[in-house]
């Protein structure tokens, strides 16, 4: 969204009735029984300083730094503060930045995202910060910084990064989000084409060398867009793009393979879409598509700015189903998503492990009032089949409430046992980690964090019979990359029959009959 709504704080100011908007929330909670996950809040030594006139944003990718097969967590800092390293050690998050080479200050770091590169089975880092791109390249365990080159329009910042083979050569190419400056940005402002910023598409020429191809690629964008991510939304052999943007429609873009998109039209409406989410919300074997928004936390008639009458306004959070050959249904209201506030980021996870995909959206806007003295407390919300109807319910005692001001929800198993563990990022606040303590049972799919992965579909059979599948999706959240591997929940089911990974080149490799409640290594042809 906006990172500034000086105009709308300046109505409340002036006519006095701040306090009295809505700020509030549709409660949806269900009569029904529910067996929740419990989770447990451990330390954290990393609290995100934001400092005007930077963006207040943050960035964080999951990572593996040296290879031991624990995962890591990446945190950028504010203008002036130094990004760190978190590990797990003894029940708490740990600084473990020392020796890494990435402990340096610099501006304000936005967005981070991690995979191996080159090849050569250690796990790289790509940061965007005010300054510009840069790669870190692992060289066992330690990194070495390769500056990026990018063309940028005037007054204009990388937010996040996005990998993806788009041209099908089989290695990363780069998708860098880009947005106006913190002092050039105007909030509710739709149609001026100064304002709006140009992404830039990156090809991966081989030996850590791009070339800027952004108007060949046709994948450009028409808005500020916070953040991308790429996924086989037709169900052939590319990853295809959604663009989450401030003021515009979200935009999806076809990939046609050899490094070129055309635009998909998503009749989203004009809202200031942020955080991305992408799964299989219906498990009928293709990826549907969250993005938040607004939400009820401030007034139309305050975020309209210079929107035409043609075009559509949409303050609501949308979640839009798959429905085959890239055309998508707004299912939002069906599935009890309606009627909810200001929110970032967000991912689908299987937080109760009853093997379907949950939700978690980060909440609350730091330039608005009433987030400041009444602020939402962030959500953790279950796909149930409730006697309300089937959809997104809240359920008391998940303990995963983040009352301050969330930028992303981030899942990583931190402890290494193959639960799904939650990070809140949070702006100008502490990171908080939460461990999965839930007594489900489950099986983690451990992958590798390289391009040969991206898109790669993994199926479990359970041992009655159910079928489940989840696309290996980087680069979701908001300026966030959450883990490499793949968590299923099994619900009532008491075994696995076989885990099968099927690439996007379509080879495939299988498991039979993995014990579960653990984490499983599958290692890609």
């Amino acid at each position: 969204m906006m990172t500034v709504i000086r105009v709308a704080v300046l109505a409340l100011a002036t006519i006095g009735i701040a306090a009295c908007l809505p700020t509030f929330e549709d409660n949806h909670t269900t009569t029904a029984p529910v067996p929740v996950a419990a989770y447990v809040e451990i330390p954290t030594p990393f609290a995100h300083a934001w400092t005007e006139p930077s963006h207040p944003f943050t960035g964080a990718a999951v990572i593996d730094i040296d290879g031991d097969g624990n995962l890591e967590i990446f945190v950028g800092g504010g203008r002036g503060q130094a990004d760190m390293v978190l590990g797990f050690k003894d029940g708490a998050l740990a600084d473990r930045t020392a020796g890494t080479g990435l402990a340096s200050v610099k501006p304000a770091t936005h967005g981070a995202a991690s995979i191996d590169m080159n090849d050569d089975g250690w796990v790289d880092l790509l940061v965007a910060r005010e300054d510009g791109l840069t790669l870190y390249v692992n060289n066992g365990g330690t990194f070495s910084a390769q500056p990026i080159p990018l063309t940028l329009q005037p007054d204009a910042v990388p937010m996040s990064i996005a990998v993806s083979d788009m041209d099908g050569d089989s290695d990363g190419d780069l998708y860098v989000s880009v947005f106006v400056t913190f002092p050039a940005f105007k909030s509710a402002t739709f149609n001026d084409p100064a304002h709006a910023k140009a992404n830039v598409v990156l090809r991966n020429d081989g030996g850590l060398k791009f070339t800027d191809v952004t108007k060949a690629s046709g994948a450009m964008g028409t808005q500020n867009t916070f953040h991308a991510t790429f996924a086989n939304l037709d169900g052939d052999a590319d990853q295809d793009l959604v663009l989450s943007q401030n003021t515009g429609e979200i935009e999806i873009f076809e990939n046609k393979g050899g490094g070129t998109f055309t635009p998909v039209p998503t009749n989203s409406g004009y809202g200031f879409w942020m955080g991305l989410a992408v799964g299989d919300v219906d498990q009928d074997g293709d990826a549907d598509i969250f993005a938040s928004n607004i939400g009820t936390s401030i007034p139309d008639f305050l975020t309209s700015g210079d929107l035409r009458a043609d075009q559509r306004q949409n303050s609501n959070w949308i979640l839009m189903r798959n429905d085959g050959n890239l055309a998508f249904s707004d299912v939002t209201e069906s599935l009890n998503l309606t009627g909810y506030g200001f929110s970032w980021g967000a991912q689908f996870e299987d937080l109760n492990l009853d093997g379907r995909i949950d939700l978690l959206v980060a909440q609350n806007y730091i330039k608005w009032p009433p987030h400041k003295i009444a602020p939402l407390p962030g959500k953790a919300l279950l796909q149930l089949d409730a006697p309300e109807g089937r959809g997104f319910y809240q359920v008391p005692g998940l303990g995963l409430d983040n009352p301050l001001f969330g930028q992303s929800p981030i899942i990583v198993d931190l402890d290494g046992d193959g639960r799904a563990d939650v990070l809140w990022l949070n702006m100008n606040g502490p990171l908080r980690a939460f461990l999965n303590r839930g007594a489900g049972s489950y099986l983690t799919v451990r992958l590798p964090d390289n391009v040969a992965a991206l898109g790669a579909t993994v199926c479990v059979t359970t041992t009655d019979g159910r079928k489940r599948s989840r696309q290996v999706i980087a680069s979701t959240g908001l300026m966030t990359d959450p883990t490499p591997h793949v968590h299923f929940g099994l619900g009532a089911a008491t075994g696995v029959e076989t885990v099968e990974v099927i690439t996007m080149d379509g080879r495939r490799t299988a498991i039979a009959r993995p014990r579960i409640n653990r984490a499983v290594t599958v290692s890609l042809p």
